[in-house]
C-alpha cells in the first residue's frame, strides 16, 4: 500500500498573498523571529515552527482561511492562548496556525435563559467577570483561567478546580459554530434546546482541534453560589490526605472543589508570591471547598473536618473573609509556575485514578522519581482522581531527558493499572499519543479515525495529533478500510479541494474501497438470505429459548419488511461474544438489526425500512460493579434502570435519572434515547452521567468508549455520540456511570391555581438562589390522573440536599406561592409520584405523544399554542412542561381521522421551530409518520450526520431509517 505523501510538502508562496487579502496584511505572520512564539505551546519540549499564523477575526474569515487552505493542500492548528500542555496547538508538517486571539468578543448575555454567546478566543476569566454584575458565572475554570481561551477549553474538554460536583467543559456548552476543513460552516447543539439526531456537539468538544474550529460557542451560566466555606487541612502524611479524599466522598458529601498540594509543592508556593500561608512542615494538604445555601453549609463544613482529623489532620482552618478564601486559590493555581524555583525544567502529567486508589498510586509516583533520581512533586484535583506529577529535571543533563520520558511511560502505566487513564484535562495532543494504547485497542483507535474521517475526510485539520502514527496508511486508514461512502459526499464539497484530494492515496483509496464495497453489497443482497439456516445458525449462538419468530402481523411496535419468510427474529445474547456472533451473521447478510431494552422504544422515529433481527439485551444483565468511594458503577446493558438505582441506594448513592419510564427501561435503552425528564435541568440528562460504554459495531467489532474514571479526555468522547443515537449506530452492551450521593432529605410541593399564576411563579422559582431541583407545571388531566388536583392546572416542585437546606427552600417557597395559589407539601409517597409522571405516556398505549423543547422564557408563548390546539380539537389532551428548561410532553387520543392529527403536529412544529426550538413525534399510528416525519429540520449538520453514519455503519444495518433521510 503506498504510503500517504507528506502533507504541505508543496506550499504555494502565493498562498500567503491570498492570506493576507482574507484577513489583512497586518494580519498574517510569516518571518522566522514572528513564528518562534508558535513553535511550541505550554509543553516546550515538542517543538514544530509554522509557515505562517493567520488571525482571523470573523467565521467568514475563518471559513475563506480554510476553504484557501484546502484547495492548496494545506494542514493547519487551531490555536487560542498557547497555554496547553500536550503539544496540541502544533503545526505539524509546515501547516498553517489559525490563531484566534483576534476572536475575543462576548456577543451576547441572556441572563433569563442563563446563557451567553462568545467568539472563542475569549479569555476564560474574561467572561465571568463580565458576568458577576448579572450574579452569574461561567463554571469551567482550569488554573490557567487568567489566560486561556473558551475556544482552547472546547478543543481539550477542560475541566479544573470546581469540575468535581459542576461538570467539565462539555457540561456547560450548549451549542458551537463551527467551521470544517473544507469551510464549511454548520452549527453543532441546540443552543439550548433538544435538537434531533446525534450528539455531534458532544464528540467534538474535546477532539483537540482536529474535527473543525470552534469559532463561535453557547455557553450555559450558573448563578454564583450564595454562601461558600473553604477550609485548609495540612497533614504529616500525603496517605492519610489520600484517604481523607475517599472518606469525604464516600460519606455522601459533594464538595464544590476538593485539591491536594504535596510537601514539596506546599513549599515552592510559599516561597512564589502565591504565598498563602501554608504550613511548610507540613507533607500534604487539602484545599476543599463547598457551597450552596446557607443554611445547612455549616453542618457539611464540620462534617468535613471531622473525617479529615479522623484521618490524622494535623489542622484544620477556614478561610474567615473572600480575601483569605481568593488568596488560598491563588495559591493552588499558582502551584505551577511556583515550581520554576524548584528546578530548571519540569515535565508535568496528567492523569487519572479512581479515588479508592490515590494511596498507592501516589507511593508508586514517588518510588518511580527515585528509581530514576527525579524529584517527584504532586498537586492535583484530588476529589476527581486526576492527577499532575510534576518531573522536575535539567536539560542540560543528558540522563535526565532519557529519565524523565521513562518515568513518565511508568507513572502512566501505573496509573492505568489502577483502572485509570491517561489524561483527566490537558489532552493526547503529540505528547501523550504513544500512551492511547495502553487504553484503547486497535479497533477502539480505528473507530476513533472513523469519526475522524467523517469530521475531516481531507486529513488536514491538525494532523499527527491524538492517535498514534504510522498506522498502517497514516491517518487515512480508517477511510481505506472501513468506508463505503460516495466520492461526492465523503470528500469536501468545494471543488478545489476535491480536484487536490483527487489525486492523493487517501482519496483514491476511499473511491476505489466504495466501488468494490457497493459491488459487493448488490451481489450480497441479490442472494437470498436461507431462513432456515439463519434460524439455525442463532440458534448455536444464543441456544433455542433466546431466539423468537415474530412477523409484521404480530407485531405492531415496529414497521418490519424482513429479508426472509419467517419475519423478523427476536434474538437474546446472554453475553457480548454472543451478540458479537450474531451481528457478524447480520453483517455477513446484510441484515437490518434493531437494538431492544425492554421493548418499549422499537417504533421510536420514523417507520424502520426494514428489520431482520431485533437483538434484546435483557439477558445481558450479570455485570455490576461499584465502588462506593469512586462514585461510579459499572452495569450490563440489560440491567433495568429501576434495579440499578436500588443497587447502588444500598451505598446512599444515586442516578439520578428519570427518562420516560414505566419501571422497566433497561439502561442501555436509557442511554439508547439519550433522554431526561423533569430533574433534568437541575441533574442533567445521560449524557451527563455516562463516562463509559462498550458497543458492538455493525461488522461485529466490539469497541470501548470512555473508561471508569469521573474525568478522562483520552481520545473521542464517542459515549457522546451513541447516547441518544436510538439504536443506530451500534449495539450497547455494558455502561459506566458517574453517581452522586442520595440527598440526605427531599420535600414535594403541589400548588393549583391558574396556568398564569403557575407559570410566573414557576420562573421566579426556577431564577431563584432557592431552585428546586425539577418544577413541572402538569395540564389539569394528567393532574387527575396523577391524583395532585381535580380541574385546575399543577406545579409539582421537589428540593433535595441537606435537611436544614430543604427546610429553608421549602419554608420560602410556601411563603411565596400562599400569595396567589393553594399550595401544601406533599404528603404521599415523593418517589411514587415523580415516577408516575416520568412514566405517563408508557402507561398509555395506543397515543399520539410528542415533545417539544424551547428556551424556557419561550415555553408560554408554545404553551399558548398548544391550549389553543386543545380547546379546538384536543380536549382529551395531557401534557406536562418544565419551566425551568422549556421541555414539553404531549399526550393525547389519536383522532379518528389521522389527517387531523398531522395538521395539529405540523401547526405545532411550525410554532416551535419559530420560538427556536424543535418538536419531535415520539409515537404515533404507522399512517401518521407516513406524512409526518418524526423529527423536523436537522439542521446544518445533517450532511454530517450521516457521514458518521456512513462511517460507522456504511451497509446501514442499525434500524435503517429511523432518522430522516435514512439514517
Amino acid at each position: 500500500m503506498a504510503a500517504k505523501p507528506e502533507l504541505n510538502s508543496q506550499f504555494d508562496p502565493g498562498v500567503i498573498a491570498d492570506l493576507r487579502a482574507i484577513v489583512g496584511s497586518a494580519h498574517v505572520l510569516t518571518e522566522p523571529d514572528e513564528l518562534l512564539v508558535y513553535e511550541c505551546d505550554g509543553l516546550p519540549q515538542h517543538k514544530y515552527p509554522p509557515r505562517a499564523v493567520v488571525f482571523p477575526e470573523t467565521t467568514q474569515q475563518v471559513s475563506d482561511t480554510l476553504l484557501l487552505l484546502a484547495g492548496a493542500g494545506i494542514s493547519f492548528a487551531p490555536r487560542g492562548a498557547g497555554t496547553g500542555l500536550s503539544g496540541g496547538a502544533l503545526a505539524v508538517n509546515r501547516g498553517v496556525v489559525i490563531e484566534l486571539a483576534r476572536m475575543r468578543r462576548i456577543l451576547s448575555v441572556d441572563t433569563e435563559n442563563r446563557i451567553a454567546v462568545v467568539q472563542t478566543g475569549l479569555v476564560n476569566a474574561q467572561l465571568s467577570r463580565a458576568l458577576a454584575p448579572h450574579g452569574l458565572y461561567y463554571v469551567p475554570d482550569p488554573s490557567s483561567q487568567p489566560a486561556c481561551t473558551i475556544g482552547g477549553n472546547i478543543a481539550e474538554n477542560a475541566g479544573g478546580i470546581h469540575c468535581l460536583k459542576y461538570g467539565t467543559t462539555t457540561d456547560h456548552v450548549l451549542g458551537a459554530r463551527v467551521v470544517l476543513a473544507n469551510g464549511e460552516i454548520i452549527e453543532l447543539g441546540g443552543g439550548g434546546v433538544e435538537k434531533p439526531g446525534y450528539d455531534l456537539l458532544g464528540v467534538f468538544i474535546g477532539s483537540e482541534g482536529t474535527f473543525g474550529i470552534a469559532t463561535e460557542a453557547t455557553l450555559k451560566l450558573s448563578p454564583i453560589p450564595p454562601a461558600v466555606r473553604t477550609l485548609l487541612a495540612d497533614f504529616t502524611d500525603v496517605n492519610a490526605a489520600s484517604r481523607a479524599v475517599s472518606a469525604i466522598i464516600a460519606a455522601g458529601l459533594m464538595p464544590a472543589a476538593l485539591e491536594m498540594l504535596d510537601g514539596a509543592i506546599i513549599r515552592a508556593v510559599e516561597a512564589s508570591v502565591f504565598a498563602a500561608g501554608l504550613p511548610q512542615d507540613a507533607e500534604a494538604a487539602l484545599l476543599i471547598e463547598l457551597d450552596g445555601m446557607e443554611a445547612g453549609l455549616d453542618s457539611e463544613a464540620e462534617q468535613v473536618e471531622a473525617i479529615c482529623r479522623h484521618h490524622s489532620a494535623r489542622n484544620v482552618r477556614r478561610a474567615e473573609s473572600e480575601n483569605e478564601r481568593k488568596k488560598l486559590w491563588a495559591a493552588r493555581k499558582g502551584a505551577f509556575g511556583a515550581m520554576g524555583r524548584v528546578s530548571p525544567d519540569t515535565m508535568i502529567q496528567d492523569a487519572v485514578v479512581p479515588r479508592s486508589r490515590l494511596p498507592e498510586v501516589l507511593a508508586e509516583t514517588y518510588r518511580i522519581g527515585a528509581k530514576y533520581n527525579l524529584r517527584v512533586a504532586n498537586v492535583f484535583h484530588a476529589g476527581d482522581g486526576n492527577l499532575h506529577p510534576f518531573i522536575c529535571f535539567d536539560v542540560r543533563k543528558g540522563d535526565d531527558v532519557r529519565h524523565v520520558q521513562q518515568a513518565g511511560r511508568e507513572i502512566m502505566e501505573t496509573c492505568v493499572r489502577a483502572g485509570g487513564s491517561i489524561t483527566g484535562e490537558h489532552g493526547v495532543g503529540l505528547d501523550k499519543s504513544s500512551y492511547l494504547p495502553l487504553i484503547f485497542s486497535e479497533d477502539d483507535m480505528t473507530a476513533m479515525l472513523q469519526v475522524r474521517t467523517a469530521f475531516d475526510p481531507s486529513g488536514l485539520c491538525n494532523p499527527g495529533k491524538i492517535i498514534p502514527t504510522p498506522r498502517g496508511c497514516g491517518e487515512a486508514r480508517a477511510v481505506a478500510t472501513h468506508n463505503t461512502q460516495s466520492s461526492d459526499t465523503q470528500l469536501p464539497q468545494n471543488a478545489a479541494t476535491k480536484a487536490v484530494l483527487a489525486n492523493t492515496t487517501f482519496a483514491s483509496q476511499a473511491h476505489a474501497l466504495h466501488e468494490r464495497s457497493r459491488t459487493t453489497t448488490n451481489a450480497r443482497v441479490a442472494a437470498r438470505v436461507s431462513a432456515q439456516r439463519l434460524f439455525e445458525e442463532l440458534v448455536g449462538i444464543v441456544g433455542a429459548q433466546n431466539v423468537e419468530k415474530t412477523s409484521a402481523a404480530n407485531r405492531t411496535d415496529i414497521s418490519l419488511k424482513p429479508a426472509t419468510e419467517l419475519g423478523a427474529l427476536l434474538v437474546a445474547p446472554g453475553s457480548e461474544a454472543e451478540a458479537a456472533e450474531v451481528m457478524q451473521i447480520a453483517a455477513r447478510d446484510l441484515l437490518a438489526v434493531v437494538p431492544a431494552g425492554a421493548q418499549t422504544w422499537l417504533d421510536a422515529g420514523n417507520p424502520l425500512n426494514r428489520a431482520d433481527l431485533i437483538i434484546s439485551t435483557r439477558r445481558m444483565a450479570r455485570v455490576f460493579e461499584h465502588e462506593p468511594a469512586d462514585l461510579v458503577a459499572t452495569a450490563g446493558a440489560g440491567v433495568s434502570l429501576a434495579d440499578f438505582k436500588k443497587q447502588i441506594a444500598l451505598a446512599g448513592q444515586s442516578l439520578p435519572l428519570d427518562p420516560p419510564d414505566d419501571g422497566n427501561a433497561t439502561l442501555g435503552g436509557v442511554v439508547a434515547t439519550g433522554l431526561g425528564g423533569a430533574h433534568s435541568f437541575s441533574q442533567g440528562r445521560p449524557r451527563t452521567f455516562v463516562i463509559g460504554m462498550r458497543i458492538i459495531l455493525p461488522d461485529g467489532r466490539l469497541i470501548k468508549a470512555g473508561g471508569k474514571v469521573v474525568k478522562n479526555v483520552a481520545g473521542y468522547d464517542l459515549c457522546k455520540l451513541f447516547t441518544g443515537s436510538y439504536g443506530t449506530l451500534g449495539l450497547i452492551t455494558e455502561l459506566t456511570f458517574k453517581l452522586r450521593p442520595l440527598p440526605a432529605e427531599t420535600r414535594t410541593i403541589i400548588a393549583t391555581g391558574s396556568l398564569d399564576s403557575l407559570f410566573s411563579n414557576a420562573r421566579s422559582m426556577a431564577l431563584s438562589l432557592w431552585a428546586p431541583q425539577a418544577i413541572e407545571i402538569v395540564s389539569p388531566r394528567l393532574a387527575k390522573l396523577l391524583n395532585v388536583g381535580e380541574s385546575e392546572h399543577a406545579m409539582l416542585l421537589k428540593f433535595g440536599g441537606s435537611s436544614q437546606a430543604v427546610v429553608n427552600q421549602t419554608a420560602e417557597t410556601l411563603t411565596s406561592l400562599r400569595k396567589n395559589s393553594s399550595c401544601s407539601i406533599f404528603g404521599g409517597d415523593e418517589e411514587a409520584l415523580w415516577r408516575s409522571l416520568a412514566g405517563v405516556s408508557l402507561r398509555t398505549p395506543g397515543e399520539l405523544i410528542s415533545r417539544a423543547s424551547v428556551l424556557p422564557t419561550r415555553l408560554s408563548l408554545f404553551l399558548a399554542e398548544l391550549l389553543q390546539l386543545d380547546q379546538a380539537s384536543q380536549p382529551d389532551l395531557m401534557w406536562h412542561a418544565g419551566v425551568a428548561d422549556g421541555r414539553v410532553r404531549m399526550i393525547a387520543k389519536p383522532p379518528v381521522y389521522y389527517r387531523e392529527a398531522v395538521r395539529a403536529l405540523e401547526r405545532l412544529r411550525k410554532k416551535a421551530e419559530a420560538l427556536g426550538g424543535s418538536l419531535i413525534l415520539e409515537k404515533a399510528a404507522t399512517e401518521i409518520k407516513a406524512e409526518f416525519d418524526s423529527w423536523g429540520s436537522m439542521g446544518t449538520s445533517f450532511s454530517l450526520m450521516k457521514q458518521v453514519k456512513d462511517q460507522l455503519d456504511p451497509d446501514n444495518l442499525f434500524s435503517p431509517g429511523r432518522f430522516f433521510g435514512g439514517i
